[in-house]
């Protein structure tokens, strides 16, 4: 079908469900995630770096309708802490992202994009292995679930692309993480 058709289809759908769901719309909240996940960057069959990222990412959401909202913040993690510095890696920089949550029920789907910079240690198939810095961007595809008005636990899981001289490739990020809003 042609974009354009899709567009002018959609629009008016789209409109609509924005405006009727601003009368109810809730009012702006601040969310605090800390997130445990683990990453796996470089060649997995040689020599592979990565390991628990524990990470924290703040954003305001906006309600878009009762069961909508967008979220802009920022988040910052490191991996490899507890091995030699020349191993430790840091991400972080802002992030988008939306939340849905159906009939009023406890649980919420997510969705998240990361533009993060950072350093990150990687090596390739031969064993040689360097640190590059550079963007790294990830999405993420989450499900929370409200234990109390303010209180949420996270299951997500994320990609994130990498690209550098000695390793291009994806890497799989699954994680949990305790959320604070107000």
């Amino acid at each position: 079908m042609n974009p354009r058709i899709m567009v002018t289809l959609c629009a008016p759908i789209l409109a609509a469900s924005l405006h009727a769901g601003t009368a109810h719309a809730e009012p702006n909240a601040w969310q605090f995630d800390v997130k445990a996940s683990y990453v796996v960057l470089g060649d997995h069959a040689k020599r592979s770096t990565g390991g628990l990222m524990p990470s924290l990412s703040a954003r305001r959401t906006i309600a878009l309708r009762e069961n909508l909202s967008l979220g802009l913040g920022a988040h910052l993690g490191a991996f490899g802490l507890f091995r030699d510095p020349a191993w430790m890696g840091v991400l972080g920089g802002p992030l988008l992202s939306a939340s849905l949550r159906p009939l009023r029920a406890p649980v919420s789907f997510e969705l998240a994009a990361h533009l993060d910079f950072g350093r990150v240690p990687i090596c390739n198939a031969w064993g040689l292995c360097s640190r590059y810095l550079g963007l790294f961007p990830a999405i993420h595809l989450g499900l929370a679930y409200t234990l109390a008005n303010h209180l949420a636990l996270v299951a997500a899981c994320g990609v994130r692309l990498l690209r550098t001289l000695a390793w291009t490739g994806v890497s799989v990020e699954p994680a949990v993480a305790g959320r604070v809003s107000f």
